[in-house]
């Protein structure tokens, strides 16, 4: 068997102004499935359609030459409109191949997928072990898939049948490792904000998250149970990605990383103990109240250098209505101890949250100010597929699958997906342009990102800060 797995681009004009702030990211479930595949003995290749620019035209054109037997694509929700056209483009030049889906907007609508848009299957959850038993039946040339835990399939009449759930892998660490070799791994990045050092790749201490927060989809697609690694297997993986691949950076892409308090320590020991701080640093994405005095210093010890706060709001009041369980309180003082620690700080934002107001927004961009974080991304809030707010804003007034508009950096405010009540579309956009300039524009501010962190280039923070203004 010989698979072709496409990370997709979106469609990038959608983004207007701010399409130059994206840079391509490690896609790490793309490259764990490829990995799985691989350990399986089966003939992989691997496409990115973004980081290496590629178009339709060449993605079709690599695939004839490679003549996979299954095509499987990760889809986002904004590229969900992308991965319908490349389907239909690849079914044209290879009618035998069959096509596979995973990722959150498959999961969600799964059965819609695969009874409108001419894709065979989707994969739910975990996929690792669920696409190595497709192509094991594919290879049979079996036409009843209905022995495959966690898959939607077409029948041959049309119809499209979900499988019983699968039961969640809570054995991560005997996953092979993501297949980075079969990916353009030098183009990639995280965030502007996000990067420290080059090259840079990604891992996975956990999956899972205890939380539940209204606008996070991962509760719907497995993320309701918390699995954690061996701390010591963690490490292993971290020295494997420096040593073959002379990674100088690691982004832990956990919604919560650590989460497990007892598992630091052991972790940042091991890391020392091999000489690994000294070769490349991590971030990761936490909760300012996971960030006590202890927890920060052990990181910084370990080699974190930068910590992702999903601070999401100022204003307690906006906090409670999407169930985020966190106090303005914490935050200060999870972002002083990680600053005491020697950890910079990053602060992610979401402006138009449930019952707020211009005047809270203006609440939350003076509390990133008050702060004085390193960097602060405010983010239009999008209700997402999967999530709750997805589910109560749909049934409510929503009813939009203009997936490509699904972003959370929307120049046109007749696009705009979402926003309160009473809060102008075109004054939400706006207030996200000024909060950057707010935060950004401060002569101390200014210096510490030219002088001091240096991490955004001069030309990326005049583009940013050029692109909100306008």
């Amino acid at each position: 068997m010989r698979v072709l797995l496409i990370n997709p681009a979106m469609n990038l004009k959608k983004l207007g102004r701010f399409a130059g702030l994206l840079e391509p990211m490690p896609p790490t479930g793309l490259a764990y499935i490829a990995g799985a595949l691989e350990a399986h003995g089966v003939f992989v290749r691997c496409l990115d359609m973004f980081a290496d620019k590629l178009s339709g035209e060449d993605i079709v054109d690599r695939a004839k030459r490679f003549k996979p037997d299954l095509i499987g694509m990760t889809v986002l929700t904004p590229s969900a409109p992308v991965c319908e056209r490349l389907t239909a483009m690849l079914r044209k030049a290879l009618p035998e191949a069959k096509h596979v889906w995973g990722g959150v907007h498959a999961d969600v609508f799964a059965k819609e997928i695969v009874r409108d848009l001419d894709v065979d299957f989707c994969v739910h959850h975990d996929g690792e072990i669920t696409i190595c038993e497709l192509v094991d039946a594919l290879a049979k040339g079996e036409k009843d898939f209905s022995a495959i835990d966690g898959l939607t399939w077409r029948t041959t009449d049309g119809q499209p049948v979900t499988n019983k759930r699968r039961a969640l892998n809570k054995d991560l660490d005997d996953l092979p490792y993501p297949a980075w070799h079969l990916l353009p791994i030098h183009r990639y990045g995280l965030l502007p904000f996000a990067d420290i050092d080059k090259p840079i790749l990604t891992m996975a201490g956990s999956r899972g998250c205890p939380y539940r927060c209204d606008y996070c989809s991962l509760i719907h697609t497995g993320g309701k149970t918390f699995r954690r690694r061996d701390p010591i297997k963690v490490v292993d993986e971290y020295e494997y990605l420096v040593d073959r691949y002379g990674v100088k950076q690691i982004g832990f892409i956990d919604p919560i990383f650590p989460l497990v308090k007892k598992d630091l320590l052991p972790l940042c020991d091991e890391i020392v103990k091999r000489g690994l701080d000294k070769r490349c640093v991590w971030l990761s994405e936490t909760r300012a109240d996971r960030l006590d005095k202890e927890t920060c210093e052990q990181m910084y010890y370990g080699g974190c250098r930068r910590v992702l706060m999903g601070i999401e709001s100022g204003v307690d009041m906006l906090l409670g209505n999407v169930n985020k369980t966190l106090t303005t309180d914490k935050v200060r003082e999870g972002v002083a101890n990680a600053r005491n620690a020697g950890i910079q700080t990053v602060g992610l934002f979401m402006i138009g949250l449930p019952g707020e107001t211009p005047d809270l927004t203006k609440e939350t961009i003076e509390f990133a100010v008050e702060l004085d974080l390193d960097f602060a991304k405010f983010a239009i809030t999008v209700p997402f597929p999967g999530s709750k707010l997805f589910e109560d804003r749909w049934q409510k007034d929503l009813f939009r699958d203009d997936w490509e508009n699904y972003t959370t950096f929307n120049p046109d405010p007749d696009r705009l997906i979402y926003h309160p009540h009473n809060y102008d579309p075109q004054q939400l956009i706006d207030m996200q342009a000024y909060a950057l300039r707010r935060f950004y524009m401060r002569p101390a501010q200014l210096k510490k990102q030219l002088v001091e962190l240096r991490t955004i280039s001069p030309k990326m923070l005049l583009y940013g800060l050029y692109g909100m203004a306008i």
